[in-house]
């Protein structure tokens, strides 16, 4: 545990084999061969126009993204179009915080209601029988 500072603490059977490995799995073995007959099928003329079709492609974009950088640096593409209106915020904004326009208007009395309940006197408690 000293000498890997704490990433192996037991060298057991089960972490040898990770550890001492020089080799890579089957699987990625067998990927990495499968990559190299790949690419030694391609001719040089045929590798080299796909270079060039890459670097081309990677030259297209940084261009646009560096384009688009520019425009958005120096004010942007388009303005955003506002959202709201600023006379309803305001008077709306007045409304809560001072009643500004809001009516005077207040009940007078009791209001009728449309619900019927059934209210006993609190005189009577519930557990008296």
């Amino acid at each position: 545990m000293r000498q890997t500072e704490g990433r192996v603490p037991v060298f057991s059977h089960e972490v040898v084999p990770d550890h001492l490995r020089t080799k890579p799995d089957p699987e990625v073995e067998e990927q990495e061969k499968q990559l190299t007959t790949d690419a030694a099928r391609i001719g040089a003329d045929a590798a080299q126009k796909q270079i060039q079709s890459l670097n081309k492609m990677c030259s297209n974009l940084l261009e646009k993204i560096s384009k688009e950088e520019r425009e958005s640096e120096s004010g942007g593409l388009r303005p955003n179009k506002q959202t709201f209106n600023p006379g309803d915020t305001n008077a709306l904004v007045a409304a809560v915080a001072f009643g500004k326009g809001l009516s005077n208007w207040r009940p007078s009395g009791k209001m009728p209601s449309g619900i019927k309940t059934n209210i006993k006197s609190a005189s009577m408690h519930p557990y008296q029988r």
